[in-house]
């Protein structure tokens, strides 16, 4: 599952210049996502293997343009989400977000050679989610097949990442499962604080 899961994580990661990606097209973002991923990695490996925490400047640079972090946070957050202040939101936005930094950043080291596939090019035009597949063929030969849900910002028309399913499991979901019920149980500031220590442990 480890495997699975740095598969979908790399698939995150481009490479160098997104301002040249056309974020109000999903299907390019996705195809720009895919191909350039293992070229930043590669041009990277001998600064990550002398500098490990230098992961984290690739994955802030690279990952977070497209993903939509704060969508996602409010998606495990659920109905809870008209129960907290604008503060809370805030405080639980950013520490979810350095949460997805620290723990990508974790997975990526066990990178290994991945070919990539982008199975369908969907009709994007008077929708709000769209979901592509792609699939990954490893160095053995296995093949692994994933969809990735995107979002289209109301303001910007710009479309990120927001979900990833693999083998059925959604992992917003997954991540939405372990948190809510944290939530209702002892508050949002519990949760918040439960992430800002996770933190400290992946920074450790």
């Amino acid at each position: 599952m480890r495997t699975l899961v740095s598969v979908i994580m790399l698939l995150l990661v481009s490479a160098t210049a997104h301002a040249s990606v056309d974020m109000h097209n999903p299907n390019q973002v996705i195809q720009s996502v895919s191909i350039n991923t293992f070229a930043r990695l590669k041009a990277d490996h001998d600064r990550l293997q002398r500098e490990p925490t230098y992961i984290k400047t690739v994955i802030e640079e690279e990952l977070i343009p497209y993903f939509d972090y704060k969508y996602a946070a409010y998606m495990v957050m659920g109905n809870y989400l008209q129960q907290t202040s604008d503060v809370q939101r805030g405080e639980f936005v950013d520490v979810f977000k350095t949460y997805l930094v620290n723990a990508y950043g974790h997975i990526l080291f066990e990178y290994e050679q991945q070919e990539v596939e982008i199975l369908d090019l969907p009709d994007y035009q008077d929708k709000n989610i769209v979901s592509i597949s792609v699939r990954i063929r490893d160095a053995n030969n296995q093949l692994t097949q994933l969809v990735f849900k995107l979002r289209k910002n109301r303001k910007t028309e710009e479309w990120k990442v927001f979900d990833v399913i693999a083998e059925g499991i959604s992992m917003l979901n997954t991540k939405r499962s372990e948190l809510y019920e944290l939530m209702h149980k002892k508050g949002i500031d519990h949760v918040i604080k439960l992430l800002a220590e996770k933190n400290r442990e992946f920074s450790s």
